[in-house]
Parts: structure tokens; sequence; C-alpha cells
């Protein structure tokens, strides 16, 4: 069975998620990369494989149903009329509803039909008493109406893929995982050789669990396909380890001991605490270094945000002098930093963080 899927990506990141969705679960077809999102058909194995294997997408959706609508009487009657056996498990979903371009404008009133018009059919095909039994969370479903025309979609991920369930403890501005995925991918792109990864200031190092987990399978948290109709009593396979980045060894340092104290309990990460401002951080062999720096928002800073952030930027590249260096910087900040005569810039990526706008930049030194 061949089943219409849509992967939510964070907008910035589609081609890095089609790379990777290419190397770690090609088994797709129609692909087709959106802004946002990544279109495809699969079965049930490969929904399993990419649930487990892809880091980057941030849930995982059903597409069930597509039909055009202009007024509440046919929503409610396509709604009541759906095979709801087929794709529900609990009689409570939850909705997201969204509307561009449509005569059917009210999200409000729309939730509100669409509830009716469930409960209606749920009248006459009634389902079964396991969502009791076993205690299943309600599901979601997505109802986008665009010029009149509407996609309804079933969540099959549950809570969001970046929380992976192998890290619990969080620093104070922590980034999500499925960015910090993205920007190793753009930082490790071209590499070979295994390499030592460094964090000068890695909090509650997201990076460094990120880049020694790339290849592992999320097998400590349950997804919400599990408990559907279609897929119940299925039995899940994790699939094996596929494609892992060039990462040797990965090393945090940080001012904040006691979160560090707890992260490497919690991890096994090899966390130090140091100035990295004031410490040369080189090991003495190639490495590479990626920071997300605090902006002096949520962690507080030495000093205005401008010179803490340049004071950074040169102590890494003078006197530490990795191989490459990654860091995420709000994008208000681009102009501050002027090319080194001895690194070239690779690449540069913007995207929004928790709301703010952010620039990516990688840097490889020339000699």
């Amino acid at each position: 069975m061949q089943y219409r899927l849509f992967l939510i990506v964070p907008p910035g990141l589609e081609d890095l998620a089609l790379e990777e969705l290419v190397a770690k679960c090609p088994s797709g077809t129609d692909v087709a990369v959106t802004k946002g999102g990544i279109e495809l058909t699969a079965d049930l194995d490969w929904v399993v494989a990419a649930h487990c294997l892809l880091k980057l997408p941030t849930r995982i959706l059903l597409r069930i149903h597509e039909f055009r609508v202009r007024d509440f009487p046919k929503l409610h009657q396509k709604f009541s009329a759906f095979k709801w056996n087929e794709v529900l498990s609990h009689p409570e979903p939850q909705w997201e509803v969204s509307c561009t371009r449509s005569r059917l404008m009210h999200t409000g009133r729309i939730e509100e039909t669409i509830r009716e018009a469930l409960l209606a059919a749920l009248q006459r095909q009634p389902l079964s008493l396991d969502w009791q039994k076993k205690d299943y969370l309600p599901q979601t479903f997505y109802v986008r109406i665009v010029d009149d025309n509407l996609t309804l979609s079933l969540d099959l991920t549950g809570e969001p893929l970046y929380k992976r369930g192998y890290q619990k403890i969080k620093g104070e501005a922590p980034l999500r995982e499925n960015l910090a995925s993205a920007f190793l991918m753009d930082l490790f792109r071209g590499l070979e050789d295994d390499i030592v990864l460094i964090d000068p200031m890695c909090g509650s190092a997201t990076f460094l669990s990120e880049a020694v987990n790339f290849q592992r399978p999320l097998h400590m948290r349950s997804f919400a396909f599990e408990t559907a109709p279609f897929f119940k009593g299925k039995l899940v396979r994790l699939p094996p380890a596929t494609k892992k980045l060039p990462v040797k060894s990965a090393v945090g340092f940080d001012q904040n001991g006691e979160l560090l104290q707890k992260v490497a309990a919690e991890s096994g990460l090899d966390l130090r605490v140091r100035d990295s401002l004031v410490d040369c951080l080189n090991p003495g062999e190639d490495f590479v270094m990626i920071c997300n720096p605090p902006y002096g928002e949520r962690i507080k800073i030495d000093g205005r945000r401008g010179s803490f952030l340049r004071n950074a930027w040169e102590k890494f590249l003078t006197v530490d002098r990795p191989k490459r260096f990654g860091w995420v910087i709000p994008s208000d900040m681009d102009d501050l930093f002027r090319p080194s005569e001895e690194y070239r810039l690779l690449h540069q990526r913007r995207l929004r963080n928790g709301g703010l706008a952010v620039t990516f930049w990688v840097w490889e030194r020339i000699s």
C-alpha cells in the first residue's frame, strides 16, 4: 500500500532535508520539494524508517483527503461521509485549521463544523474501544484550505521529531536538534576523513549530541502512527544505522560547570569547564569547530553583543585556528565580520531560530 506523505521541514533547510532523505531513506517516489517541506509517495516500512532515521524534518503528515469546498453544508457533508474507521484511533482528535484565499475564513466555525460532522459519522461507524483499553492519545489532523481547495492530513509523528528522547537536560537557550543536525551537515560537507569536532560554547551540547547520534535510530520514544488503524499490530523494526558524520571525537567547552556535569552524566559526552575566549582549544591536530554563541538575550554576556561576538570570532580564527569554523549569529550582525585572509567562506544559510532571523556561516582555513 502506497501513501502520499508530506515532511514538514524548517524553511531554508529543504535542500539539506532532501539530501538526508536520499542518503538514508531513498525508497520514496514522486518526490517534490516545496517551501517548508517535501512531498512523496511511500509505504509503511518507509514511514517507520523515516521517523527513526531522519533528523531534519519536524514531523511527517499523511495526506488522506482532498476536495473543493466553498460552503459549510458541503464541508459537513464531506466530513460526515468520510470513512473515519480507516484512520481514526481516538474519537476526539485535535484539529489544526488554516485558510488562505478561501470563502471559508472563520477557522473556529470550520473546526466546529468538522467536529459536528465527525460526531455524526461515528454514530454510523463507531470506533473500536482500543483507545480506552490502551489509553491512546488523541490524534492531530491538519485541515488546510487554499483557494477553496481543502487538504486533510493526519499527523503521523506526535511529539515533534526534534524531541529525540535521548537527552532531556537543556540549557537556557538551546538550539533545536533538527537545526543543529542541518548545520552539521553544512559544516561537514565534502569532508571524508574522520575529524575532531569542538563546540567552544556548548551549553547543553546539542551540536555534539546530534553529531555523534546522526546515524542512530530514534528508539527511545513513540510515534503517533503506531496507534492508527492502518498500522496497529504491525511490528516496528528499527532500520540499521546508515549515513554517519565524519566525527572522530567530540569535545564541548562551557563556563557553566553545573550544567555540563548534568549533561555529561546523561549523555556520556566529553564536556569540559573552560573560558573559550581565554583558553586555547586547539587539540594539536586538525579539527572543526561549530558554535551557537549567546546573543545577550536569554543568556547574559559581558559588554555589548557586537563586541562580544567580534572578540569570539577573532580569538577562534587567530588562536584556535580550526580547519573549518561554523557559527550561528543573528542576521542583523552579518556585516560585523570581515573575511580573514587565512579563511575563505564556504557557505552561508539564512533561516529563523525561535522567531529570530539568523545566519549560519561556514569558513575554511586556506593554509
